[in-house]
């Protein structure tokens, strides 16, 4: 897949992001494992999200 995007674009993985350049190649593939996860009901889906993908924070227009 290829975006189009400025200069720099927010990569946000598994809780940890990184500023990188528009130049850099991700490769992504699926694992051979699944996993159980454990769903708490104090947890806000949207809030949880919205926190992992850093919706509606963007550190370049600040």
């Amino acid at each position: 897949m290829k975006l189009k995007a400025g200069d720099e674009i927010i990569c946000a993985l598994d809780s940890r992001k990184e500023i990188i350049s528009k130049n850099v190649s991700l490769a992504i593939r699926k694992e051979k494992f699944s996993i159980n996860l454990l769903r708490l009901s104090e947890n806000n889906f949207l809030h949880t999200i919205q926190t992992k993908l850093i919706w509606g924070l963007d550190r370049r227009n600040n």
